[in-house]
């Protein structure tokens, strides 16, 4: 393969990416006035020990600023009126804040990974699910 072909094959990669989180992102919002970001961030802690994480560590993993990161967090503890999330400051150190996952919002997480899981699977051939496997083994 040449630089062309590698760099064209990349090109398309971020493309179809992109068109399946766009999809994705449209499909939260509609059904749970919810984006993919927030789903993220619900991931994160539902994968976490005791469903919680420090508000610095999921910076990162969200791909928000810290200050974008923290309205989200606020977006979820307001959410329909319910808290999803709970925000408490750290015990031992006090500039630290973090973020824990309430049980409407663990149950709220799995229908929306239902929901995507749906969605993808009616979006994509089982020849792109083969493929998608078998980039990220």
């Amino acid at each position: 393969m040449n630089n062309n072909e590698l760099f064209n094959a990349w090109i398309n990669l971020t493309k179809y990416h992109d068109r399946i989180l766009k999809s994705m992102d449209y499909t939260l919002q509609d059904q749970f006035q919810l984006g993919i970001k927030e789903f993220y961030l619900m991931y994160y802690l539902v994968q976490s020990e005791q469903k919680k994480m420090r508000l610095s560590d999921l910076v990162s993993k969200v791909g928000l600023s810290h200050s974008a990161l923290s309205r989200l967090v606020t977006r979820l503890e307001q959410h329909r009126g319910e808290s999803l999330v709970e925000r408490q400051t750290d015990a031992i150190d006090k500039r630290s804040v973090d973020i824990f996952l309430m049980k409407k919002g663990e149950e709220l997480f799995n229908e929306m990974q239902m929901v995507i899981n749906n969605s993808l699977r009616s979006q994509m051939s089982e020849k792109d699910i083969q493929n998608i496997k078998r980039l990220v083994e």
